[in-house]
């Protein structure tokens, strides 16, 4: 039997102590649950016990949670590989490294005397802390930081914030191996598991730029005379633009008269045009008649003087 009271201010403290939002649940010897709320006490049956556990007492998990591993006494290397998953020690150096690391503190468990549920825990803690150490690329001060907080939190008996599975003095010896063993080698750890970087250099063959031949300064011009010359060259270049720009709008213009005379004789019928080709042939017809007629009488005019000059001859 137990009895709850409401503590706003300080935490539970008792071995069987167990709280949400300042409510804590303290084993008593008593025949009934007593619930002490702010100046009212309410008494519930032993029936009420697990309603009373899933409503008030319901609590959050620990700031930081470990892996249950399940070790079971006498385990040999190769049950401790298929537990922890690195079956592939024999070939995978990292995984020989990671088995050794868990084994050995198997060992110092079992030397130690501790139970299976102790020496799961130190297994978790050893492990978090590798995983977080190398995913993170933490300094050995913060790596041992993050340590110390998972084995105060296991040491320590303050439900649901921390479980008092190690008494102090396992604590403080459990603290003593890591630091001699993985601590001690962090940075061998760190190296191992960390991947290697391959940088190739290939070196580029040496060239050397020769620079032109400068011209003898007696070949100098005065700076006024160069900037005749430049001015001569800008007015060379903007006729030569202006005659480009010339032909080009003389040959639009062309091609834009072609294209309208052709549109022209599109567009007159063909009746039209057989009546113009009529008119043109007839006109010429009379235009040659008459020039003959014209070339015949200047014919016969030169032929008169000629008569007359070979008779007064």
């Amino acid at each position: 039997s137990c009895t709850l009271s409401r503590n706003i201010n300080t935490p539970p403290r008792s071995q069987g102590a167990s709280a949400k939002g300042g409510v804590f649940l303290t084993a008593k010897r008593h025949g009934h649950i007593r619930a002490r709320t702010r100046g009212a006490t309410t008494t519930a049956s032993f029936g009420e016990r697990s309603f009373l556990t899933k409503t008030m007492m319901k609590a959050p998990p620990r700031k930081v949670q470990l892996e249950e591993i399940p070790v079971i006494p006498g385990m040999t290397k190769e049950k401790v590989a298929a537990l922890l998953k690195v079956q592939d020690y024999a070939g995978n150096k990292r995984s020989a490294i990671l088995l050794d690391l868990y084994f050995n503190c198997l060992a110092y468990a079992s030397k130690s005397g501790l139970t299976m549920e102790k020496a799961s825990t130190m297994v978790a803690i050893v492990k978090a802390v590798h995983v977080r150490a190398v995913g993170e690329v933490m300094t050995v001060e913060s790596s041992f930081d993050f340590f110390k907080v998972l084995a105060l939190q296991s040491s320590i008996h303050r439900p649901p914030y921390s479980l008092g599975i190690f008494t102090f003095a396992e604590m403080k010896e459990m603290s003593e191996y890591v630091l001699n063993t993985y601590f001690r080698h962090y940075k061998l750890y760190q190296y191992a598991y960390t991947d290697l970087v391959r940088m190739d250099i290939e070196p580029a063959r040496p060239f050397l730029e020769t620079p032109p031949a400068f011209e003898s300064l007696t070949l100098a011009i005065p700076a006024e005379e160069w900037s005749d010359k430049q001015e001569e060259l800008a007015r060379a270049v903007a006729e030569a633009k202006v005659g480009e720009e010339r032909e080009r709008a003389a040959t639009e213009e062309a091609e834009r008269e072609a294209r309208l005379a052709a549109e022209y004789e599109t567009a007159i019928p063909e009746e039209v045009s057989a009546k113009v080709e009529e008119v043109l042939a007839k006109s010429l017809a009379r235009m040659k008649e008459e020039l003959e007629t014209k070339f015949a009488e200047q014919e016969e005019g030169l032929l008169a003087k000629i008569a007359a000059l070979e008779a007064h001859q």
